[in-house]
């Protein structure tokens, strides 16, 4: 993983860290625990990990910043900010994600994990289709094909030991695994 990968995953860990109920779980009153202070801003972090995606020449780190990238699309749209601390992405950084993934998925390059990942977050389909159905065609597909096929969490042998440093996504489907598994 490069320093930059990384450095993003630990930004992202360090703000998350900050969420509401972290501040209530410490018994920070109600006032504080509304203010818009609380709601770490990830779009500077969004806008980096496509930076990243559109400087490297290595193909293993755009897949995984692209990863990321969906996640966060994902997560920002799906849970409640209260959950996520993300109060506002770049609409434009968010297409540019779905548009990048709209021509991996014509031309089959996505990895199982990728695969697996973009048919759970097709179950919020109106996460992606706000931004997929003007133009973005194999990716309407893809969602509307994926949105009602059963789907279960990643297994826990599929996780273990390959979501450390991944930011929120690994976090978030590390928890997802041992929740209900």
């Amino acid at each position: 993983m490069t320093n930059s990968l990384r450095e993003l995953s630990d930004n992202e860990l360090r703000l998350s860290a900050k969420s509401v109920f972290t501040y209530a779980h410490a018994g920070v009153s109600p006032e504080i625990m509304g203010s818009p202070v609380l709601f770490a801003d990830y779009r500077s972090i969004h806008n980096q990990y496509l930076n990243l995606y559109n400087t490297s020449n290595d193909t293993t780190i755009k897949i995984e910043t692209l990863k990321r990238l969906i996640f966060l699309n994902w997560y920002y749209l799906a849970e409640p900010n209260l959950l996520t601390n993300i109060s506002q992405l770049d609409d434009e950084t968010m297409f540019e994600a779905y548009r990048i993934l709209n021509s991996l998925l014509k031309a089959g390059a996505l990895d199982e994990e990728f695969n697996w990942m973009l048919a759970f977050y097709s179950k919020w389909d109106y996460t992606i289709l706000q931004f997929a159905e003007d133009g973005l065609d194999e990716l309407t597909t893809f969602v509307k094909n994926n949105r009602w096929e059963p789907r279960q969490p990643p297994a826990k042998e599929w996780i273990t030991g390959k979501m450390d440093n991944r930011g929120q996504m690994g976090k978030y489907l590390t928890a997802l695994s041992e929740t209900i598994l």
